[in-house]
């Protein structure tokens, strides 16, 4: 993977981009005297992409409110086990967050890097979803609705957004609505996974203290090529 160098005169700084064989574009920003660094894995997909049509499919499909942030609790879960649990071992803090036109992934540590950047792009690239797993998330990310309901800002932003916005999904809560994660099942997770988790689709970032070749070498040994997919958004 070649990179090109960016540099900026006035800042007196520089990072470096590319785009991996396997679609992904990728962001490095090296800094030697930071005592920490911080990653990013995001996908061009959001809650406001509800609505959409895969190239091969004859007709656009509809998705229940919540799935973008349903699939985002979902993907730290797998056979092997939680990523949480994992990142516990390197001792790197993770998070993760759904806004309306992306979902990111991200961590911050100030050791064992590479062995945390593995656990971001394994778990990320395997999806595991089943009925069980499925159906237990329903009570964690009600107690969320609930919890948001509850916050003054928050339902001050969203009823400023249905005013403004009559019919498009940006005037809907990231998370959905009680009744719409009710509707989710390990099938709509699948194919919002298979539709916009392809690396070509998907950003990775890194700033802080690490060693460029060794992060690039790390992605060729994890990350999976695939054909990419054409998605049109539907949005009103």
């Amino acid at each position: 993977m070649e990179l090109q160098r960016v540099e900026s005169d006035r800042a007196g700084d520089f990072y470096y981009q590319g785009q991996h064989p396997s679609g992904l574009r990728v962001y490095l920003y090296p800094k030697e005297n930071s005592s920490s660094t911080r990653a990013v894995l995001g996908a061009r997909y959001g809650s406001v992409d509800n609505s959409f049509q895969l190239e091969d499919q004859p007709e656009p499909e509809r998705m229940p409110e919540g799935v973008a942030h349903y699939l985002e609790h979902k993907l730290f879960e797998s056979q092997e086990g939680d990523a949480f649990a994992r990142y516990a071992e390197t001792g790197a803090n993770a998070n993760a967050y759904t806004g309306f036109e992306s979902t990111c992934y991200v961590f911050t540590c100030t050791d064992q890097l590479y062995q945390s950047l593995e656990i971001l792009l394994d778990f990320v690239q395997s999806p595991y979803f089943t009925e069980e797993t499925v159906a237990k998330e329903q009570g964690i990310i009600s107690q969320e609705i609930r919890m948001y309901d509850d916050m003054v800002s928050w339902r001050v932003m969203f009823d400023y957004l249905k005013a403004m916005y009559h019919v498009h999904p940006v005037r809907n809560d990231a998370a959905g609505t009680l009744e719409s994660i009710s509707r989710i099942t390990p099938e709509h997770l699948y194919r919002c996974y298979h539709s916009f988790y392809q690396l070509s689709n998907m950003v990775l970032v890194l700033a802080g203290r690490f060693d460029v070749d060794k992060v690039l070498a790390l992605c060729d040994r994890m990350l999976k090529l695939s054909a990419p997919v054409q998605v049109r958004r539907l949005l009103p």
